[in-house]
């Protein structure tokens, strides 16, 4: 192996680490992301409930990311 190649395998190896660590540091944040808003959804007089509830949606947001996450390792 001559000099040249090995620091190629270097290089790729560090630059796939970084890739991984980049990939998994968006997904944590889109993950962390929520679909919160201040306004009340649908309209007419239906009675509202007392006390937040966490939205349904997000739950399996945070799962189906983690699905893909456990998927996309290099």
């Amino acid at each position: 192996m001559n000099a040249n190649r090995i620091i190629d395998m270097i290089v790729r190896q560090v630059m796939r680490r970084l890739v991984s660590k980049g990939v998994d540091k968006g997904f944590d944040m889109a993950s962390r992301m929520g679909g919160k808003s201040d306004q009340p959804s649908g309209g007419g007089n239906r009675p509202q409930n007392s006390g937040p509830r966490p939205p349904q949606h997000l739950n399996q947001a945070q799962r189906v990311t983690r699905q893909m996450r456990r998927f996309m390792k290099f």
